[in-house]
């Protein structure tokens, strides 16, 4: 299976593969900037687009998605220090995650970032302690579970999940909410699912959202200044391709957004990783070694899971869609055979393909995986193995901006003076 790249790219991917080395991801900041735009343009007007750091973390992906207009939505202080790094004001910044804590929600606070979601009762506690003892106000959304699931790959409420208040715990908390004073309730945040399959399916988690808002915003007697609606915008993983067509969406979500009641006022926000970003980023590789055993033919790459898709051993992602460039250009389809396509590292788990057909491959050959741009890097088993993070280009027409390496390896750590105390009081 061979993706469709220009020219251009291919002649570009086979000069920085020349000196910075293979394997190597390259994102294109124009792609990111035109699908930001695209998605802007769909949604209500006056809505706020919040770029989901979990989905590319990579600063000059979020430069430049922060000077694009987008706000930020982070889950962890890593996340954080990124975001802030990348230029995006604290009051854009939205804190999320479902076991913030205390440590990471002082972290938030005393950088300036007072928007947080809210998934538990003790979750909200926490953060109304801590804002008290930083004498600050927590601008907080509660993040709903709907009673009903959405169509999508990986639904993350309506169901029983980790994620959220069920929407029945909220209906009798009016008295508990207002007993926090700490805490000023914003609205809602309900994000239903990822991958959401197409615009019915966006539509009909929105209007789950929307629903959920009217009944609560009466229920707590609150009039909501926001209601954070999620995303779940689809697109295709680590495979040629390119996801629905949207564009139905924007008419249909001015409708839904112009029939609300309660919530009429409230500021629509979205948020979005995997459509921003995923078909901005493109894993290449080399090809190391072609053999057989038994019958089959085995094509080993000098990247594998621990630098995409490490979670494929578990049967969480697909498996890859591999294009195949030599001398600086794509190599037709031709003639196929059947490979298995695998990565360096000592484990069978580390397969990126079974019984693929692509055209014959022999050591020193170029391989590609495209739509890589969303959970590629940083969602992979970086650890494993103790093997270098490849290093990552961002450019815009051709013009390199950055080159990054993620971290990696030990670092030493000194033992608090309290553990050294108790330890050399129990050494013999």
């Amino acid at each position: 299976m061979s993706a469709p790249v220009s020219l251009p790219e291919l002649e570009r991917a086979a000069t920085w593969l020349e000196v910075y080395g293979s394997p190597l991801y390259i994102y294109d900041l124009g792609e990111v900037e035109r699908r930001a735009r695209a998605l802007t343009a769909l949604l209500p007007e006056g809505s706020r687009l919040l770029f989901s750091l979990k989905a590319n973390p990579l600063p000059a992906i979020a430069e430049h998605l922060c000077r694009l207009g987008c706000d930020a939505e982070v889950s962890s202080t890593g996340e954080l220090a990124v975001a802030l790094s990348a230029g995006f004001p604290p009051e854009r910044v939205l804190y999320t995650g479902p076991g913030k804590s205390a440590e990471e929600v002082r972290t938030a606070l005393a950088a300036g970032v007072t928007g947080f979601s809210a998934e538990s009762w003790s979750d909200l506690e926490r953060l109304d302690r801590a804002a008290r003892s930083a004498r600050l106000r927590a601008r907080v959304l509660l993040r709903v579970n709907p009673s009903a699931p959405p169509v999508a790959r990986l639904a993350m409420s309506g169901v029983s999940s980790q994620f959220g208040f069920d929407e029945a715990e909220l209906l009798e908390g009016r008295a508990r909410l207002e007993a926090l004073e700490g805490i000023e309730l914003k609205g809602l945040h309900i994000y239903q699912g990822t991958q959401l399959a197409d615009v019915p399916a966006l539509l009909s988690a929105m209007q789950v959202a929307l629903q959920v808002g009217e009944r609560l915003s009466d229920a707590l007697g609150v009039a909501f200044q926001v209601m954070d609606l999620g995303g779940g915008f689809p697109w295709p993983f680590a495979t040629p391709g390119v996801g629905p067509d949207l564009s139905p969406l924007r008419e249909a979500l001015a409708q839904l957004a112009a029939g609300r009641e309660r919530t009429a006022a409230a500021t629509l926000w979205f948020e979005s990783g995997r459509w921003l970003c995923g078909a901005a980023g493109t894993l290449w590789a080399t090809v190391m070694d072609v053999k057989r055993s038994k019958g089959k033919q085995y094509v080993i790459l000098d990247t594998g899971i621990h630098h995409l898709g490490g979670m494929s051993g578990l049967g969480r992602v697909p498996l890859m869609g591999i294009g195949v460039a030599r001398g600086g250009a794509e190599v037709p389809s031709g003639a196929l055979e059947e490979v298995n396509v695998v990565g360096p590292l000592c484990t069978p788990l580390d397969c990126f393909a079974r019984n693929l057909r692509l055209p014959p491959l022999r050591a020193g050959d170029r391989v590609f995986v495209p739509n890589v741009g969303a959970y590629g890097l940083t969602a992979s088993l970086t650890g494993f193995l103790s093997r270098p993070p490849p290093l990552e280009l961002a450019h815009r027409n051709g013009e390199l901006t950055s080159v990054h390496r993620l971290r990696w390896g030990h670092e030493a750590h000194a033992r608090p003076a309290a553990a050294r105390s108790i330890l050399s009081e129990e050494a013999p």
